[in-house]
C-alpha cells in the first residue's frame, strides 16, 4: 500500500498520478470529514503563469509544467475555467519610478520563460479610468477555475483509478511506524506501507518532525479576502506589484465563474493552524484596494473567507521555495513541505514528479 497524507488538490494529485503507474493500493488519508476543507478550498482559484519565481526554482517549474497539465485536464473534464488574463499595475502609491524599473524586470522575465501573449502597456489609467497606475504587464497566460467542481472531479477520477479515500483518520509516525487514528472513536491501528507522501499542507512539518527530522517549520500565514458588491467593467485580475521580501502577490481584484468579486488577500501571521478568524478592519483593507483600483467606496466591501499559507521555515530561516524531501532517507517517504502559491497551478506536475519518485523506491 502507498499511503498518501492529505486530501487537498495536492496530496489528491499525487494519489491520481501514483495510481496511474504503479499497482500498488494507493490510500489517501486526512483528519477531516469532508475532503478540501483546507487550504485547497480557501484560495483565489486562480491559474498562475509562473512570472514571479526565480529561475531555477521548483516554484517555476511546477508552475509552468503544472498550467499545462491542469489546462489538459480542465478541457477533457468539462471544469469551468476562463483564462481571462491579468494587469500587474504599479499602482498609485509609493516610488513609483522604482516599481516602472522592477515592471520592466518582470517584463523580461516574461520573455525568457517563454511567457507569450506578455506587453507592457503605458497609460492605463486612460485605457480603463477606474484602475491606477500609469504602467501595466499584462499577462494573458493567467486565469481563474471553478476550484470545487474541479476538485470534484479530480477526486472522482481518483476512484475510478482505484485510489481509496479515509475520512477522518489521523496520521502519526511512533518510533519508526506509521498509525491511523480514527478522529472519532480513537481506535489506532498500524499501516504496512510500501511508500508513504506527506502532502499534509499546514500539519506537514509536525509529520516529518515524527519521522525524526527537526530542521523544518510550518508557520501559518494568514489571506483574508473582502467581497465586493459588484465587479469591474472589465473581466480580467488585477494585481499590485508583490513586495520585494514575500511570497503573497498582494491585495489584489479578482472574481469566481459564479459572478462573485473579492479584493485580497493580504499577508499576516495567523495565531495557529486553524486560525481562520477576520482581523484586519475594512478601511485598511479598502486603503490597500485603492492602489489598484478607485472603482469602489469603503461600503462597497464586506467580510469575505480567509484562507491560510503554509509558510515554511528551515532552521529557523525562511524558505521561499516548494521542498519535496526524503526522510528518512533509507524509506520510501517523501515530504512535501511549503507548497503554497501556486499550489493549485502546480500540483499536477508535483503530483507527477512525486509519483515517479515513489515508483523508483518500489
Amino acid at each position: 500500500m502507498i499511503l498518501v497524507v492529505g486530501s487537498g488538490i495536492v496530496g489528491s494529485w499525487v494519489a491520481y498520478q501514483i495510481s496511474k503507474i504503479s499497482k500498488e493500493d494507493v490510500v489517501v488519508c486526512d483528519y477531516a470529514e469532508h475532503r478540501g476543507d483546507g487550504i485547497s478550498g480557501r484560495n483565489s482559484g486562480v491559474l498562475h503563469s509562473g512570472i514571479y519565481y526565480p529561475k531555477e526554482s521548483e516554484k517555476l517549474k511546477h508552475c509552468l509544467r503544472g498550467y499545462h497539465l491542469t489546462l489538459e485536464f480542465l478541457k477533457e473534464n468539462h471544469i469551468p475555467f476562463d483564462l481571462c488574463g491579468k494587469y500587474i499595475t504599479v499602482g498609485g502609491n509609493g516610488d513609483l519610478s522604482h516599481k516602472s524599473e522592477k515592471l520592466h524586470l518582470l517584463y523580461e522575465k516574461a520573455l525568457q520563460y517563454e511567457i507569450n501573449e506578455t506587453n507592457l502597456i503605458d497609460h492605463l489609467e486612460s485605457i480603463h479610468p477606474f484602475l491606477k497606475g500609469n504602467l501595466a504587464l499584462n499577462i494573458q497566460k493567467t486565469g481563474v477555475v471553478a476550484v470545487p467542481e474541479y476538485l470534484k472531479r479530480l477526486w472522482e477520477m481518483c476512484e475510478a483509478s482505484g485510489v481509496l479515500f479515509l475520512k477522518g483518520k489521523k496520521c502519526s509516525i511512533e518510533n519508526g511506524s506509521i498509525y491511523l487514528t480514527d478522529v472519532q472513536d480513537g481506535s489506532k491501528e498500524l499501516a504496512e506501507v510500501s511508500g508513504f507522501v506527506n502532502a499534509a499542507g499546514l500539519y506537514s512539518d509536525e509529520i516529518i518532525r515524527q519521522a525524526g527530522n527537526h530542521q523544518y517549520e510550518i508557520r501559518p500565514n494568514k489571506g483574508e479576502y473582502f467581497r465586493l458588491k459588484k465587479t469591474l467593467p472589465l473581466q480580467k485580475l488585477v494585481y499590485p506589484l508583490p513586495e520585494e521580501h514575500s511570497t503573497a502577490l498582494g491585495v489584489h481584484y479578482t472574481f469566481h465563474l459564479n459572478g462573485e468579486a473579492y479584493a485580497g488577500p493580504n499577508s499576516n501571521w495567523s495565531s495557529s493552524k486553524d486560525d481562520y478568524k477576520m482581523e484586519t478592519p475594512r478601511d485598511a483593507f479598502y486603503e490597500s484596494l485603492c492602489n489598484i483600483t478607485n472603482y469602489y467606496k469603503e461600503d462597497d466591501l464586506s467580510e469575505g473567507y480567509v484562507g491560510l499559507r503554509p509558510r515554511l521555515f528551515k532552521n529557523g530561516s525562511a524558505h521561499t521555495d516548494f521542498l519535496i524531501e526524503q526522510h528518512p532517507v533509507d524509506r520510501p517517504w517523501l515530504h512535501l513541505l511549503g507548497i503554497e502559491s501556486p499550489g493549485l497551478t502546480s500540483s499536477p506536475s508535483i503530483g507527477e514528479e512525486v509519483a515517479k519518485r515513489i515508483q523508483s523506491f518500489l
